[in-house]
């Protein structure tokens, strides 16, 4: 596969907060081979702003998220005029507008040529008869204020020129015209690394299964090997699931799991540690193996085609989401088992249980996503607004964790349910706002598909029982 095409992103904080166009974009961007780069999943703590904008402004391609904050913006104003500068400005960048702004107003132009003026006039006289070698970065924002002010009526007349699709019609679209023209001939059908991501989880899978020498040895005493290696009875494990047999090896596993416990005692807390450790991660990877990959390169080709924000799978159960949206996303699927109804849940999703009412729906559900995500509640005494602002950001960073461990991918789903509040598009529209980062599951009432080689019945409840062993075993 040829190198991914770079793309840089300039916007506004403030107003991806309430828009999340950038992460829309950045979703997008995964279905095809398009580098996606933002300051935020590039830049670590103690790095400078500066040389990331320097890199963005040299940038082959720069999508622009024009709004009245933007060009109100010190930064924004000197990633677009730098950029401007620079050379090549139609070929390289690729505008959206994400508010009403109206750059074919003349008087609009004048307003804001008149503020950089206003700016540069007060950062002026602030310095006047002050030493320039003494308050040098002083000094050069006050040139850059110069700048903006000389150049903005001329880069604005310049934008205004420019065709703009509204951007509900690039929405609806999947940003499709913007993207086409960053790179036309390579959208990817299914998800370009599949074999990799998997080929990973193998070798992830070979580190499980050392945690626990005890653990490892009653495995391969359980399927009646005569393997040594753990790499050799990876592949043995992998190679049964694919074969169907997924129910037999997690009996095994839990059988290993007991007479592994049973050996230790409860002296040994150490060692109890690991070996539920590695029968949990063990089960996690084994269980990617069973989705077909005829039916994820499909359905990854339909959700690109129809440019869909929301995810669209077949009747299946919460767990069994948990399954195809890790595959989907490249991430590892992790469950909780309830210990009031004794339901098996996946760890990343949120679902509203059936007859859910309330008065502020939104409210209660990011309450929810916060107890999910963060592992604690929003109290009375809690900033809410900050509250949302973290979760908002947690979200995003743990999604593009590029350490496979440490990713992770939320998701809420959607009820069939036309009564749920959940089911208002106004609600939905709300969520997507302050999270742009959280996955839509919609469940298509009704139709089933052959998405797993063991049905999802036997698979949820072949985990279930898992779980159940685990949660027996548990020390008090």
């Amino acid at each position: 596969m040829a190198n991914p095409v770079k793309v840089f992103v300039s916007y506004s904080w403030s107003v991806e907060g309430k828009t999340g166009i950038v992460g829309e974009l950045e979703t997008q961007c995964r279905h095809r081979n398009i580098q996606f780069i933002r300051d935020n999943n590039t830049m670590q703590h103690g790095d400078l702003i500066r040389d990331f904008m320097d890199k963005l402004i040299g940038g082959e391609h720069i999508i622009t998220v024009f709004s009245d904050a933007y060009f109100r913006s010190t930064w924004c104003m000197y990633e677009l005029l730098s950029t401007w500068q620079k050379g090549d400005f139609k070929a390289r960048t690729h505008p959206i507008k994400a508010d009403d702004i109206d750059l074919q107003n003349a008087q609009y132009r004048i307003e804001l040529t008149d503020y950089w003026k206003t700016k540069y006039e007060s950062a002026e006289t602030n310095l006047q008869e002050r030493d320039p070698t003494a308050f040098i970065e002083e000094h050069q924002k006050v040139k850059r204020y110069r700048d903006f002010y000389q150049n903005i009526n001329a880069l604005l007349n310049f934008v205004a020129e420019r065709l703009t699709t509204p951007l509900e019609q690039l929405r609806k679209q999947g940003y499709a015209q913007l993207l086409d023209r960053i790179n036309p001939k390579q959208i990817v059908i299914g998800y370009p690394s599949d074999g990799d991501f998997l080929k990973e989880i193998k070798e992830i899978l070979v580190q499980d299964l050392k945690k626990s020498e005890l653990f490892r040895n009653h495995v391969i005493k359980s399927c009646e090997l005569n393997l040594v290696d753990a790499a050799g009875l990876h592949g043995y494990l992998i190679d049964q699931c694919l074969r169907g047999e997924f129910v037999q090896i997690i009996q095994n596993l839990q059988s290993a799991f007991v007479n592994s416990y049973d050996e230790l005692g409860n002296s040994d807390i150490t060692a109890i540690r690991k070996l539920y450790q590695a029968a949990e991660d063990t089960l996690s990877k084994l269980v990617l193996f069973n989705v077909r990959n005829d039916w994820m390169a499909q359905y990854c080709h339909e959700h690109n085609k129809n440019y869909h924000h929301d995810h669209l799978l077949p009747d299946m159960s919460f767990g069994s989401v948990e399954v195809v949206i890790s595959r989907e996303a490249q991430t590892i699927p992790r469950f909780q088992f309830g210990r009031q109804d004794l339901n098996l849940q996946g760890a990343k999703g949120v679902a509203l249980e059936s007859g859910f009412r309330s008065k502020d729906v939104v409210r209660d559900i990011i309450k929810r996503l916060f107890h999910r995500v963060m592992e604690q509640e929003i109290t009375d005494h809690f900033d809410e607004e900050r509250a949302i602002n973290i979760l908002q950001r947690t979200i995003q960073q743990r999604k593009q964790q590029k350490n496979l461990k440490l990713r992770k991918n939320y998701f809420l789903l959607i009820p069939n349910d036309s009564s749920s509040p959940l089911a208002d598009e106004n609600v939905q529209k709300e969520i997507k706002k302050m999270l742009p980062d959280l996955s839509f599951i919609r469940i298509k009432s009704g139709k089933y598909e052959e998405t797993f080689i063991v049905e999802d019945a036997d698979l949820m409840v072949a985990i279930s029982e898992f779980y159940k062993t685990l949660e027996e075993y548990k020390p008090q």
